[in-house]
């Protein structure tokens, strides 16, 4: 009996969505229909570009209209409802834990069945929303692909239909925000390089060449009069020839050797009377700002900016999002400016 009433309690407790209580469940006959509509299967193979596979990966529905979503999540909070419900029974019969745990099981498996049903539904949306990146290649795209899916799921469960705002709406400002943040981190790590084109190529040779003669960059007319290139066409590429010329350089090895010797870069450049670099930063006047932060602050911004932790995996240590975790670290950085300013001006008012 134990098993089984600790089985529903941590089913209860793991559930991934909102608790929300309608009106409707208050009716012991009422119970959501059940939307499920038949798949259609492509037929992928090797050669199949990364799109199709995608989406034949795990069939194809039409698209689902509003009140079809409504009815998904009310289905979905009904399950849970119900296993909230069973969760909080009081009872020392071993045959009720044993017929509850089956009701969980079954609420459970219906639960998933109609989340997955929104999530199939609204897969086109993450191919619409990765249509910006297909520059990248086709390498890169079933990493973004899988990225947008990831987005997708939290936006299915995070999200709250009672407020009256489309799903569709939700969902696909989530994912944009989640592949923006997902392509920014790679293109600074210098891990998602930009393969120039041959129009990038000529428009970046005629730019370094006006610069070396005049001082300046030339303007859009001007690189279309030297390149042939149409106006349209130069301000399309010329962002991404901006972003060309910001990336890094091909990264070196310390272990590379140095000609035929023996002698490495490492050899070349280290530095060992150098005091330990974490242990001289926290000496430092900025660290003596962040001391006077609150905890969790100093916490934060240490771990970012000492230890070399990532925005997700503070995130999972403080259990906040992505986004919550770069809200505080914004939030301390100008703190800790605003302390030092404080002490700066401190220190010219003596002089």
């Amino acid at each position: 009996m134990e098993q089984d009433r600790t089985d529903v309690i941590e089913a209860s407790m793991g559930l991934p969505f909102l608790d929300l209580e309608l009106p409707e469940f208050a009716d012991p006959d009422y119970e959501p229909d059940k939307i499920r509509q038949p798949r259609r299967y492509g037929r992928a193979d090797s050669d199949t570009m990364p799109i199709t596979r995608f989406l034949a990966d795990r069939g194809m529905v039409d698209i689902l209209k509003s009140e079809m979503v409504d009815e998904l999540y009310r289905e979905i909070y009904w399950c849970c409802h119900h296993i909230r419900e069973l969760s909080t029974c009081e009872s020392d019969d071993p045959e009720f834990w044993s017929k509850a745990l089956r009701k969980t099981l079954t609420y459970v498996h219906r639960m998933e069945a109609a989340e997955e049903e929104l999530f199939i539904a609204n897969r086109p949306l993450i191919v619409s929303c990765v249509k910006p990146f297909y520059w990248i290649g086709q390498i890169w795209i079933s990493d973004f692909l899988q990225e947008g899916s990831r987005a997708l799921g939290n936006a299915i469960r995070k999200f709250d239909f009672t407020r009256g705002v489309p799903f569709f709406s939700y969902a696909q400002r989530s994912i944009q925000n989640r592949l923006r943040n997902y392509f920014r981190d790679h293109i600074r790590s210098g891990a998602l390089g930009i393969r120039p084109n041959d129009d990038m190529i000529k428009i970046q040779a005629v730019i370094e060449t006006w610069r070396d003669r005049q001082g300046e960059d030339p303007s859009e007319l001007i690189l279309s009069e030297m390149t042939d290139l149409p106006p349209e066409r130069i301000k399309k590429l010329l962002p991404l020839v901006r972003q060309w010329q910001r990336m890094p350089g091909t990264p070196l090895s310390l272990d590379a050797a140095l000609g035929d010797t023996h002698s490495s870069l490492h050899d070349l450049i280290a530095d060992h009377q150098h005091v330990d670099s974490s242990v001289e930063v926290q000496r430092n006047d900025v660290w003596e700002a962040v001391s006077r932060l609150p905890e969790r602050l100093q916490l934060i911004l240490k771990r970012r900016y000492v230890e070399g932790y990532t925005l997700d995996e503070v995130g999972k240590e403080f259990g906040l999002t992505r986004a919550r975790i770069k809200q505080l670290q914004d939030e301390g950085l100008e703190k800790t400016r605003a302390f030092m300013r404080e002490t700066y001006a401190r220190e010219q008012n003596k002089l």
